[in-house]
């Protein structure tokens, strides 16, 4: 055997390029999954570390106020094993642009639920006062230090407080401030927690308006509306709150890219090799002849055969696994922009373990296979020089078609159905490629299409002001006036369908007359302030279809109200129930706006200390933010990009060549036979050309189908993504994996100019 050993590594040396990609689709199969694993596995790991070291709550109630008799209820509800209870506001800072900063500031009760993580600075103690502990995040991207003073201002109270330490939260892991926002600005908006003293320097008479429960299968969800009546505001728990869900959804999202690699370049590396030991034997028929005269089994070859398999996967895998830890540093630095974690470190699952045996055990097995069917016969049987037989081909049988082939055609077609692995191999290649191009290129050009849609057609105000709270109906109105806008209010619900069991809670819309939205529903309807509407996400989510009815039990309201849904409505965010003003207080609702949508009527520095306005938020801010989101996740579509080129680059060549090892005979008979060079190098070139062909008529529907499956699996509770690709991208995707056949078709030719004539002469 150890002659046999030296013996591959010669084979390896001379059919180089054949092994050196077999080797790459197995070193790209190990390192893309690995190396998204690593990213994932590591943001659940420290994610659920981190929860579980500051004791993350479960459940979390919202209400204008809660007294000690809610308290009690609820710690008697079943499942129920703890409650914090918090006050939570949201102040105001000045920032160095002039404008204002926002902080949502909580007060700390039980110190046991939904607990700090300490960065720097000092602990919190409840005996320190005018003391903030700020998120690391903010204080980072604005330069504050612990130990730093900075003033905050709430509903006209200001106070100057001290950072006494700088922390994270797993409450806040993905943070964005406001709904408006999809992902974080932690420039302009941070967390923190708060002495007590300073509630009472800022204003703040209530004591309470946020429970965070520990709990488990718990009876808050059903019953917290009818316990709290019109002082309710909000329930979420750990999979509806955004700045928690979002992190196990992301953390998703990857482990779904990197299913969808693997699982495409571990069948292509069992082509791949399946195709490059059959031609390896096929090279060597001599040597095979010359062994089995000298004794040497067909299960010993079979064994020497298979070592091919073992030896690139093995090398192949192991350089995978190795280069993803680096590629997984890569992946972190977007991912740090969404997600704050304590720490970041890569971790792997037996996941990675399972790719990398079944990538050597298929290889192994497919070398074997290949081997031992190529190995069966006699020694002189081996030595035979065998002609590929080829069975009638069907179109052959239309006379008709194929009588206006070409002779080329005609034998390139032939040939391919004697060789159907290496056929498939390149239509599945490019198929691949264009399906990772697609999404790579329609994720983004989905994320635009959502951004220009939603800032130029269903919403077109410049501005978006949260209103004071303290507000009085009079006030609201002459602002709406002075402002001419349109005003709408936000609030949770608890919803039920046509009596049913099952409780969600969802935000609803209620909006008023006026020219700043712009959505229709799926039939081309315009909204009217008589109407009832879903939007299409949360319609999928639910079942629900126009028609059906709605029991709604809203925040700030002791009643539940009926309606009947009038439409549906394709929007991408926010995902909510619009109800039209007139139709609310018809209800019996009472409608209390929450925000005006305006023009460029509004100045933020004119109204930049209007008491009557809280916060703004321009559509411009809006779009940017969103832009954002799509530049955050560039790394990963970049990503699918390179990969598909890679993949059609290397399959691509590695079949030109094994097609040249395959068809030097015939190639070398054409010109003894009178062949020009140009006429032989369009016979090799008819086969790539089909191979384009068929793969794009593949690739297009197979890419477009798992695009829109990947947009429907990025989408979540706030934003629903649809398919959207440019043709350009289209046509963009088209012309890489065209390029790529070009490519490979140039390579060829000079391959196949500089075979020696004579040598078909010899044969």
């Amino acid at each position: 055997m150890r002659f046999l050993f030296r013996k591959m590594l010669r084979s390896v040396g001379q059919f180089k390029l054949q092994f050196i990609s077999a080797l790459l689709l197995a070193m790209l199969s190990v390192m893309i999954y690995s190396g998204l694993e690593g990213v994932w596995k590591g943001i659940e790991y420290e994610f659920d570390t981190f929860a579980g070291e500051t004791d993350l709550a479960d459940e979390w109630a919202f209400a204008t106020y809660f007294t000690r008799d809610d308290v009690t209820a609820i710690e008697q509800m079943e499942g129920v094993s703890g409650v914090s209870q918090r006050l939570r506001i949201t102040v105001s800072a000045p920032s160095d642009d002039g404008g204002s900063d926002y902080l949502s500031l909580d007060t700390v009760g039980d110190e046991s639920i939904s607990s700090m993580k300490l960065i720097s600075g000092e602990k919190y103690d409840k005996a320190l006062t005018d003391s903030i502990w700020l998120d690391r995040d903010y204080a980072e991207e604005n330069g504050i230090s612990a130990g730093n003073t900075i003033d905050i201002s709430y509903s006209g109270n200001s106070a100057r407080a001290t950072v006494a330490g700088i922390v994270v939260s797993a409450e806040k892991a993905h943070y964005i401030g406001t709904t408006d926002n999809y992902i974080p600005e932690h420039n302009k908006y941070g967390y923190g927690f708060m002495s007590d003293d300073l509630r009472e320097k800022l204003g703040v008479r209530i004591s309470c308006n946020l429970l965070e429960i520990k709990s488990s299968g718990s009876a808050v969800r059903a019953n917290i509306n009818e316990l709290l009546g019109e002082r309710f505001i909000a329930y979420y728990d750990r999979d509806t709150l955004f700045d928690v869900s979002f992190v196990r959804t992301q953390a998703a999202n990857l482990k779904r890219v990197s299913i969808l690699f693997s699982a495409l370049f571990i069948l292509l590396s069992a082509l791949s090799m399946r195709t490059t030991i059959k031609r390896l034997i096929d090279a060597q028929s001599a040597d095979i002849t010359t062994l089995k005269s000298l004794g040497f089994s067909n299960g010993k070859l079979t064994l020497y055969y298979s070592l091919y398999g073992l030896l690139v996967s093995v090398l192949g895998t192991g350089a995978g696994y190795l280069a993803s830890f680096l590629f997984s540093k890569i992946i972190q630095r977007s991912q740090k922009k969404l997600i704050s974690l304590p720490e970041w470190e890569i971790r792997h699952t037996v996941g990675s373990l399972i790719v990398i045996l079944l990538i050597i055990v298929m290889s192994l097995l497919t070398s074997a296979i290949s081997a031992r069917k190529a190995l069966k016969g006699l020694p002189a049987e081996s030595a035979q020089n065998k002609a590929v037989r080829t069975k009638t081909l069907l179109m052959e049988r239309a006379g008709s078609i194929w009588n206006r082939l070409s002779f080329g055609a005609k034998w390139t077609l032939r040939d391919a159905s004697a060789h159907k692995s290496r056929i498939m191999l390149g239509i599945v290649s490019v198929c691949g490629s264009f399906m990772l191009l697609i999404i790579g290129s329609g994720t983004p050009d989905s994320i635009k299409a959502l951004t220009e849609k939603s800032y130029s057609e269903e919403f077109v105000y410049d501005y978006k002001l949260t209103l004071n709270t303290a507000n009085t109906p009079e006030q609201t109105e002459t602002l709406k006036d002075e402002l001419n806008g349109q005003l709408i209010q936000t609030v949770q619900s608890r919803v039920t369908l046509d009596g049913g069991s099952k409780v969600y809670f969802k935000p609803i819309t209620i909006f008023s007359e006026g020219d700043y939205i712009g959505l229709r529903t799926t039939d081309g309807s315009e909204l009217s302030e008589n109407g009832v509407y879903i939007t299409e996400g949360i319609a999928d989510s639910f079942g629900v279809k126009t028609g059906d009815k709605l029991e709604l039990f809203p925040s700030l309201s002791s009643g539940s109200f009926d309606f009947t849904v009038d439409g549906i409505v394709p929007s991408s965010m926010p995902q909510t129930l619009y109800i039209g003003a007139k139709r609310w207080t018809d209800a019996g609702a009472e409608f209390c706006p929450s925000h005006l949508l305006c023009g460029r009527e509004y100045d933020p520095d004119t109204f930049g200390n209007d008491v009557r306005i809280s916060q703004f938020i321009s559509r411009k801010q809006q779009e940017d933010n969103l832009r954002n989101f799509s530049s955050v996740t560039a790394s990963v579509f970049l990503l699918m990009k390179v990969v598909a080129v890679a993949l059609v680059a290397i399959v691509l060549y590695n079949l030109g060549i094994l097609s040249l090892i395959e068809r030097a005979k015939p190639y070398n008979t054409f010109r003894v036979l009178g062949f020009r060079f140009g006429e032989i190098r369009r016979f090799a070139s008819f086969e790539s050309v089909i191979i384009l062909v068929i793969g794009t008529i593949a690739g297009i529907p197979f890419g477009l189908r798992f695009l829109e499956l990947y947009c429907a699996n990025f989408s979540n509770d706030m934003m629903k993504i649809y398919p959207s690709i440019g043709m350009i991208s289209l046509v963009i995707a088209f012309c890489i994996v065209a390029v790529c056949t070009a490519a490979t078709i140039v390579l060829l030719s000079r391959r196949i100019r500089k075979t020696d004539m004579t040598q078909a002469l010899k044969e």
